[in-house]
């Protein structure tokens, strides 16, 4: 069944059209967003102004066309901030409904937070402990704090980028202390309700954020994301960008990586609410999030329509979740996955003590097992090239774009030729994270060769270290050859990341018969 997501924001209308399977899982159709500025010219005196409502009408009635086309069951649209302030809100939702035919149900500040969260906080790795999340609109910001299983509490500050911009210009030179005194001032009252102390991760769920993310990662040197979600926000960098962005002209704009025009206008005031967000809560970084008030729209509908869904998946981190749906995705053969996955977790914990890595790499190790194949859904020769390209252009919830990245050259390595620095990718990485992907693939080129045939030849793996030396037993039912045959080609990177010498024995049990 298609189902479309509307939402009528103080800046942008977007539209999420997803198709959900009887199960309940979701797959995205269609994207579009329009920049309509509904809350343009009118948040000072709450009322939509008459080229706003036009503007916005007009996005609407295209949008219901496509849902129309595309064969929408079902569309729920929600106005949130600009409509619900404005003293003609009402008046501009019933014009809607009587031109487009499409029922706008206008969202208090508190349901717009519980649908946020169920849109971005599922997503949200809270292994270090509560979440803020902030959605930075045109009219207001959004903050939920929240973990997993809860919502604990929701604020709405009218600091939207528009407001902002309207009240202070383009927070140039004097009036860029007035921003950052008012904006301090108001967040006194989100500082009471969710003090610094209880907040570990912050995440950023809006365009104008995700803007300042690409820019920010462009502006520290790394390349060009092939997405927007799961970008890092560095406090450091972000001083700085706001400083290029309040001191340039707005025709200077466009010149500066990674640059949005449709927000060259609002931009400057949205960084300095960022940056002051940022200081309050002490946070070195900030991670965006693609997914928002519209996906929470879709996921709430699921579950008031399928009470019966079963929560299995739920119990596992947006990370695995992802990992698990991208294996459906491109048809990748869980058996095989799975064992060298175990095979890679024994080598990894029995060669502890001499590679250093923690219970993150580990993880990581864990679900480049799972995807190392997802390239034969391209095609089987080259698949490992390809497998990292579908990994860096897959969204892949609960990751981080570093993440990602690590991730896809683990995938690229795991067979061919070693990580080079020559390869633009890998030199790309961080130093830390150059060794951490020799190790790791090392380990799991290794593992994949212990099941090179995909039949379970191998069925029981042992490892020790001793003698300066790894020393692995691989019993086996059977000969084995093939895996003899491969183990004897792949273990040469992981003897030289380990930087010692990796003994192999096959050890064949005698039949039970």
């Amino acid at each position: 069944m298609r189902v479309a997501a509307i939402d009528i924001g103080t800046n942008s209308v977007h539209l999420l059209v997803a198709e959900v399977s009887p199960e309940g899982e979701v797959s995205i159709i269609e994207k579009a967003r329009q920049q309509v500025e509904l809350g343009a010219g009118g948040l000072s005196d709450n009322r939509l102004t008459e080229a706003a409502q036009r503007r916005g009408l007009s996005t609407l009635a295209m949008f219901g066309e496509a849902c129309s086309s595309l064969g929408v069951h079902d569309i729920v649209a929600t106005a949130t901030s600009a409509v619900r302030e404005a003293e003609n809100g009402s008046d501009f939702c019933r014009a809607v409904r009587k031109q487009t035919g499409i029922h706008v149900r206008i969202i208090p500040g508190e349901e717009e937070a519980r649908l946020i969260w169920m849109g971005a906080g599922q997503d949200v790795d809270y292994s270090q402990g509560p979440a803020l999340l902030m959605d930075l609109g045109g009219g207001s910001v959004e903050f939920v704090h929240c973990d997993r299983d809860k919502l604990h509490k929701a604020r709405s500050l009218p600091l939207g980028h528009i407001r902002m911009t309207e009240r202070f210009g383009q927070a140039a030179d004097r009036q860029l202390g007035d921003l950052r005194a008012y904006v301090r001032r108001k967040l006194k009252r989100l500082a009471k309700a969710v003090p610094p102390s209880s907040v570990q991760t912050l995440v950023g769920t809006s365009g104008a954020i995700r803007t300042l993310g690409r820019m920010a990662t462009l502006a520290g040197g790394a390349r060009a994301p092939e997405h927007d979600h799961g970008l890092v926000l560095r406090r450091d960098v972000l001083a700085g960008l706001t400083m290029t962005l309040t001191s340039l002209k707005p025709e200077h704009y466009a010149k500066l990586p990674g640059m949005d025009p449709r927000r060259k206008r609002t931009l400057p005031a949205a960084a300095v609410v960022v940056s002051e967000v940022m200081d309050l809560y002490g946070m070195k970084e900030l991670l965006t999030s693609e997914r928002s008030l519209r996906d929470g729209i879709i996921q709430d509908w699921i579950v008031n329509r399928l009470p019966e869904l079963s929560v299995s998946e739920q119990g596992r981190g947006p990370r695995m979740r992802s990992v698990r749906a991208t294996m459906r995705r491109y048809d990748v053969e869980s058996g095989h996955a799975t064992r060298v996955r175990d095979m890679a977790h024994v080598i990894f914990d029995a060669s502890a003590p001499v590679h250093g890595l923690d219970p993150e790499d580990r993880k990581m190790l864990e679900y480049a097992c799972l995807l190392h194949d997802v390239g034969h859904h391209i095609s089987g020769a080259g698949h490992n090239k390809h497998g990292a390209y579908l990994i860096r252009h897959t969204r892949l919830y609960g990751f981080t774009a570093p993440e990602i990245d690590v991730l896809a050259s683990l995938v690229r390595y795991h067979r061919g030729g070693r990580p080079k620095q020559s390869h633009a990718e890998f030199a790309a990485l961080s130093a830390a994270d150059r060794r951490r992907v020799t190790l790791l693939a090392g380990i799991l080129r290794f593992a994949d060769g212990m099941d090179r045939g995909h039949t379970g030849a191998v069925d029981e793996l042992s490892a020790e270290l001793r003698d300066d030396a790894l020393h692995v037993r691989a019993s086996a039912p059977g000969e084995a050859h093939v895996e003899k045959w491969a183990v004897s080609r792949r273990r040469s990177l992981l003897q030289d990341a380990l930087g010692c010498h990796v003994n192999v024995e096959f050890v064949r049990r005698p039949s039970e018969d």
